[in-house]
């Protein structure tokens, strides 16, 4: 049912037709019971609120009738309850508007409180919609009691109004409010704070001179009415007003202009990848079903960080409180990864608030719980964008993950983030050729290319589809005009050349593998190093799980377990039912490795077992040919 006594009393049963609720002081014990929702109301008390001093002799048998009329309206026994304490109206939740009311209050002042003025004036608005008249209960002549109760939800309301009028202007909304403060102060002249309001408005409206001719009309009054000056706050805004001060900008004016964009610079030439640019910018821009965390893995050198990047900047509008970035150095060269609390250090100095930064003191790390719980408070109801580069793992990106629906976040990383709740996952796979290609082309310039077309594609056909290495390939034959793409490509086309040839400055195809291959169990290590015999040993780059067993002398199970560690890190790809797939560039990288780190017996052994489908050969000392 719908209880209503923000107003005249009302009730109306769940299709919304109202109840006729019999004679007067049968409304008024209804409405005692609605101002007393949940307690017990005594019999004595009952009587003496609808009766007083002047009790008939009939008053209590008069009770027991109203009582009984009002289950009979409500359509159960049950709704009003008859205890050993007294009488209990039985309601649930969202049924009495009043409830509802100081509910949607306390939402409100509490967002106002945090800064989240959008959320604050959604609460507050529809709280003050549940309002139906002036008063509560204006159409019933109420006890003394009731009245005091009444009083209260009306100086709540009040309350509720001018938490209201101030999220409306912190939001930049005064021109819309200027009717509704002329009304307020009209109907209640000594209310300073109003017309403190009033002024602030007419002022950001352009409105200088009407503002400050607010403040001597209410001078007048206060010392007409009660003798006195204006206080200190009506004062200080007439002060302000004179000087122009610049704090009397809205507070969502400032923020529009530092909302944060720290959003790298778009990656140059970026080339492909339409599905999967169609794909995250449908995840970051529908509100509706989408999963709020979108997680990309890949392969080193896959263009995970670019495409991040790129389709973030594509969607950049549709997050105007900003597009937050960091770099958690997971996989970074001579880096350790950021720990999650001085992540949100950097977020909410990024956001304007340093709260945390303060209670930790000078050179702590701020409490991550403490931290992370600030920053869901900050970022509730906003639009923003948080890009999460490079993660390490699961567990340093669920501390930084805003709780808002509003909020998007974009995390890249070389392992499957598979324990990340609400995230949607997909794996980056290797360009296709013709993609490689363009992208060499638009980096070298399609005048280069055209000059040496075979070449071109030889070099793209060889960079395998990772974009790094198409782009240290292009770095290279840019820094040197002269070296023909013929050269180039002869260079790479020796697969013992082509890893050291893939290296620029500070990028080199081979580091960035080693960074992965560090993040492994010596087993699977070991594995991945024998992996990269295959080619001699089996002259293909696929493996089974049977063949990988006798490669590695283990059992199947325990194959199958060290291939899915390896899959997991993105060192090898799955390709059909017990079937891996080692990524040509990987394969050179793990017979390096091999080359490094195994003895000549060892390797020899291993191809003697895959060649034979055996595990534990004899002793063989027959170098790999």
């Amino acid at each position: 049912m719908d209880f209503k006594i923000l107003g005249p009393i009302e009730v109306r049963t769940s299709h919304g037709m109202p109840i006729a609720l019999g004679r007067r002081k049968q409304r008024v014990l209804l409405a005692a019971l609605l101002l007393n929702t949940g307690k017990a109301i005594p019999s004595r008390r009952m009587l003496d609120w609808l009766w007083g001093e002047r009790a008939p002799a009939t008053a209590e048998s008069n009770l027991y009738t109203y009582i009984s009329a009002l289950r009979k309206v409500l359509g159960s026994p049950s709704r009003i309850e008859a205890g050993s304490h007294g009488y209990v109206l039985r309601v649930t939740p969202g049924e009495v508007d009043v409830t509802l009311f100081e509910e949607l209050a306390a939402q409100g002042q509490q967002a106002l409180s945090a800064g989240r003025h959008d959320v604050a004036l959604e609460r507050l608005s529809r709280a003050l919609g549940l309002w139906r008249g002036e008063s509560v209960l204006e159409d019933l002549p109420l006890p003394a009691p009731l009245r005091c109760e009444a009083a209260r939800l009306e100086r709540l309301r009040a309350t509720v109004v001018d938490a209201s009028l101030e999220a409306r202007l912190a939001l930049g909304r005064h021109g819309e409010m200027l009717a509704d403060l002329e009304t307020l102060t009209r109907r209640d002249p000594l209310n300073e704070r109003l017309r403190a309001q009033h002024m602030l408005a007419l002022y950001r409206c352009g409105r200088r001179a009407d503002a400050l001719a607010v403040f001597h009309r209410a001078r007048s009054t206060l010392a007409a009415e009660v003798g006195l000056d204006p206080g200190p706050d009506l004062a200080r805004m007439h002060e302000r007003i004179l000087a122009d001060d610049p704090r009397l900008t809205p507070p969502a004016a400032l923020a529009a202009r530092r909302a944060p964009a720290e959003l790298p610079m778009a990656p140059a030439a970026f080339t492909g990848r339409a599905t999967e640019v169609a794909r995250l910018r449908t995840m970051l821009t529908s509100l509706s079903g989408a999963s709020p965390v979108s997680a990309i893995t890949g392969t080193a050198g896959a263009g995970k960080s670019a495409l991040a990047v790129h389709v973030a900047h594509q969607v950049a509008g549709r997050f105007p409180d900003g597009r937050l970035y960091v770099d958690l150095h997971g996989s970074t060269p001579g880096g350790a990864p950021l720990h999650p609390a001085d992540v949100l250090a950097r977020l909410l100095r990024s956001l304007g608030d340093d709260t945390a930064l303060r209670s930790a003191g000078p050179g702590r790390r701020p409490d991550l719980d403490e931290a992370a719980a600030r920053f869901r408070s900050l970022t509730d109801g906003r639009r923003l964008l948080l890009l999460l580069d490079n993660a390490r793992d699961a567990a340093q990106v669920r501390p930084l993950l805003p709780a808002s629906p509003t909020c998007r976040v974009l995390v890249t990383a070389r392992r499957t983030l598979t324990s990340l709740e609400a995230a949607s996952h997909f794996r980056l796979g290797f360009m296709a050729e013709e993609e490689t290609f363009a992208l060499l082309t638009r980096l070298i310039g399609e005048e280069r290319a055209a000059a040496e077309p075979r070449p071109a594609r030889t070099i793209a056909r060889l960079c395998a589809g990772l974009p790094l290495a198409v782009r240290i390939a292009a770095a290279r034959l840019i820094a040197r005009p002269g070296l023909s793409l013929g050269a180039l490509a002869a260079r790479l086309a020796a697969e013992e050349r082509r890893l050291p040839e893939l290296q620029t400055d500070d990028q080199a195809v081979r580091a960035s593998f080693m960074l992965s291959y560090r993040g492994l169990d010596p087993e699977s290590r070991r594995m991945f190093r024998l992996l990269g015999l295959l080619d001699g040993a089996l002259g293909g780059t696929t493996v089974s799980v049977g063949a990988a067993a006798d490669l590695a002398d283990r059992s199947e199970p325990h194959a199958a377990d060290l291939l899915d560690r390896l899959t997991d890190a993105q060192l090898l790809e799955t390709c059909g039912h017990d079937r891996y797939r080692v990524h040509d560039l990987l394969r050179l990288f793990a017979r390096e490795r091999a080359g490094e780190e195994d003895s000549e017996e060892e390797r020899a052994q291993a191809a003697w077992r895959a060649r034979h489908g055996l595990r534990t050969p004899p002793a063989c000392t027959t170098a790999i040919g």
